[in-house]
Protein backbone atom coordinates (compact mmCIF):
# COMPACT_ATOMS: atom_id res chain seq x y z
CA UNK A 1 0.00 0.00 0.00
CA UNK A 2 2.78 2.45 0.91
CA UNK A 3 4.64 1.77 -2.34
CA UNK A 4 1.52 2.55 -4.40
CA UNK A 5 1.14 5.92 -2.71
CA UNK A 6 4.83 6.69 -3.25
CA UNK A 7 4.59 5.74 -6.95
CA UNK A 8 1.45 7.87 -7.32
CA UNK A 9 3.13 10.87 -5.69
CA UNK A 10 6.19 10.48 -7.93
CA UNK A 11 3.99 10.26 -11.03
CA UNK A 12 2.12 13.42 -10.00
CA UNK A 13 5.45 15.18 -9.39
CA UNK A 14 6.73 14.28 -12.84
CA UNK A 15 3.52 15.45 -14.52
CA UNK A 16 3.47 18.72 -12.54
CA UNK A 17 7.03 19.62 -13.60
CA UNK A 18 6.70 18.97 -17.34
CA UNK A 19 7.60 22.17 -19.25
CA UNK A 20 4.63 23.74 -20.97
CA UNK A 21 4.73 25.77 -24.18
CA UNK A 22 2.42 28.66 -23.36
CA UNK A 23 1.25 31.37 -25.73
CA UNK A 24 1.78 34.48 -23.63
CA UNK A 25 -0.20 37.53 -24.71
CA UNK A 26 2.22 40.07 -26.11
CA UNK A 27 2.11 43.70 -25.06
CA UNK A 28 2.69 45.81 -28.13
CA UNK A 29 3.24 49.10 -26.27
CA UNK A 30 4.57 49.71 -22.79
CA UNK A 31 1.73 49.36 -20.31
CA UNK A 32 2.00 51.78 -17.41
CA UNK A 33 -0.29 49.47 -15.42
CA UNK A 34 2.59 47.01 -14.92
CA UNK A 35 3.92 47.04 -11.37
CA UNK A 36 7.53 45.78 -11.46
CA UNK A 37 8.34 43.69 -8.37
CA UNK A 38 11.78 42.30 -9.29
CA UNK A 39 14.31 43.63 -11.80
CA UNK A 40 17.79 42.43 -12.71
CA UNK A 41 20.34 44.32 -14.82
CA UNK A 42 23.46 42.60 -16.20
CA UNK A 43 26.37 43.85 -18.31
CA UNK A 44 29.09 42.03 -20.17
CA UNK A 45 32.79 42.51 -19.66
CA UNK A 46 34.53 44.59 -22.25
CA UNK A 47 37.41 42.44 -23.41
CA UNK A 48 39.13 44.84 -25.81
CA UNK A 49 38.52 48.39 -26.88
CA UNK A 50 36.47 48.49 -30.05
CA UNK A 51 34.95 45.01 -29.65
CA UNK A 52 31.15 44.81 -29.32
CA UNK A 53 29.62 43.94 -25.96
CA UNK A 54 26.24 43.70 -24.25
CA UNK A 55 25.44 46.15 -21.46
CA UNK A 56 22.57 47.18 -19.16
CA UNK A 57 20.46 44.17 -20.21
CA UNK A 58 17.27 44.19 -18.15
CA UNK A 59 14.87 41.47 -17.08
CA UNK A 60 11.88 42.31 -14.90
CA UNK A 61 8.84 40.52 -13.54
CA UNK A 62 5.76 42.15 -12.11
CA UNK A 63 2.01 42.32 -12.05
CA UNK A 64 -0.21 43.54 -14.86
CA UNK A 65 -3.97 43.90 -14.60
CA UNK A 66 -4.42 40.63 -16.50
CA UNK A 67 -1.53 38.46 -15.24
CA UNK A 68 2.19 38.17 -14.53
CA UNK A 69 4.22 40.54 -16.71
CA UNK A 70 7.74 39.91 -17.98
CA UNK A 71 9.74 42.81 -19.45
CA UNK A 72 13.16 42.60 -21.08
CA UNK A 73 15.68 44.83 -22.84
CA UNK A 74 18.93 43.86 -24.56
CA UNK A 75 21.51 46.53 -25.42
CA UNK A 76 24.59 46.14 -27.60
CA UNK A 77 27.44 48.60 -28.07
CA UNK A 78 27.12 48.20 -31.87
CA UNK A 79 24.39 47.60 -34.41
CA UNK A 80 23.67 43.85 -34.38
CA UNK A 81 22.39 41.83 -37.32
CA UNK A 82 20.07 40.19 -34.76
CA UNK A 83 19.36 41.21 -31.16
CA UNK A 84 16.85 39.96 -28.59
CA UNK A 85 16.13 37.42 -25.87
CA UNK A 86 16.00 33.63 -26.07
CA UNK A 87 15.43 30.71 -23.72
CA UNK A 88 12.89 32.84 -21.81
CA UNK A 89 11.38 30.70 -19.06
CA UNK A 90 8.76 31.83 -16.60
CA UNK A 91 8.65 29.44 -13.65
CA UNK A 92 5.72 28.78 -11.33
CA UNK A 93 6.42 27.26 -7.92
CA UNK A 94 4.50 24.05 -7.25
CA UNK A 95 4.35 21.62 -4.38
CA UNK A 96 6.96 19.50 -6.17
CA UNK A 97 9.36 22.23 -7.36
CA UNK A 98 9.34 24.69 -10.25
CA UNK A 99 7.16 24.23 -13.35
CA UNK A 100 8.61 25.75 -16.54
CA UNK A 101 6.41 27.93 -18.73
CA UNK A 102 8.36 28.42 -21.96
CA UNK A 103 7.98 31.81 -23.64
CA UNK A 104 8.99 32.08 -27.28
CA UNK A 105 12.19 33.87 -28.31
CA UNK A 106 11.91 37.51 -29.36
CA UNK A 107 14.29 39.47 -31.59
CA UNK A 108 14.70 42.16 -34.24
CA UNK A 109 17.31 42.76 -36.92
CA UNK A 110 19.80 45.58 -37.56
CA UNK A 111 19.54 47.43 -34.26
CA UNK A 112 21.48 47.96 -31.03
CA UNK A 113 18.46 47.78 -28.68
CA UNK A 114 15.63 45.32 -28.31
CA UNK A 115 12.90 45.75 -25.71
CA UNK A 116 9.63 43.93 -25.20
CA UNK A 117 7.15 42.50 -22.76
CA UNK A 118 4.73 39.60 -22.41
CA UNK A 119 1.96 38.80 -19.96
CA UNK A 120 1.14 35.31 -18.70
CA UNK A 121 -2.64 35.59 -18.50
CA UNK A 122 -3.20 32.24 -16.76
CA UNK A 123 -1.30 33.23 -13.62
CA UNK A 124 -2.97 32.19 -10.39
CA UNK A 125 -3.30 34.48 -7.38
CA UNK A 126 -1.12 33.48 -4.46
CA UNK A 127 1.36 31.54 -6.65
CA UNK A 128 5.09 32.33 -6.74
CA UNK A 129 6.82 33.12 -10.05
CA UNK A 130 10.31 33.93 -11.34
CA UNK A 131 11.80 34.35 -14.81
CA UNK A 132 15.11 33.76 -16.59
CA UNK A 133 16.41 34.44 -20.10
CA UNK A 134 19.48 34.81 -22.27
CA UNK A 135 20.08 38.23 -23.80
CA UNK A 136 21.90 37.95 -27.12
CA UNK A 137 23.17 39.88 -30.10
CA UNK A 138 24.88 38.71 -33.27
CA UNK A 139 27.56 41.11 -34.53
CA UNK A 140 29.80 40.16 -37.48
CA UNK A 141 28.65 36.51 -37.18
CA UNK A 142 29.73 36.39 -33.50
CA UNK A 143 27.03 35.73 -30.90
CA UNK A 144 27.28 37.67 -27.65
CA UNK A 145 25.20 36.34 -24.73
CA UNK A 146 24.37 37.20 -21.13
CA UNK A 147 22.22 35.08 -18.81
CA UNK A 148 19.79 36.86 -16.52
CA UNK A 149 17.21 35.93 -13.87
CA UNK A 150 14.91 37.66 -11.41
CA UNK A 151 14.00 37.06 -7.80
CA UNK A 152 10.71 35.36 -6.93
CA UNK A 153 7.44 37.29 -6.72
CA UNK A 154 3.98 36.35 -5.46
CA UNK A 155 1.16 37.13 -7.86
CA UNK A 156 -1.82 38.76 -6.13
Amino acid sequence: MGKRILVLLLAIGIVMNVPLKINAAEIVEYNSDIQILSKSVVSGNRTRSGEPFLYDCELAIGIAKNGVAVEYATRCSEIATEIGVKDVVLQEKTLFGWRDIIIKDHCIEDDSLYAGAVVYIKAEAGRTYRVSCTHYAIVDDVELTLDNYTDEIVYN
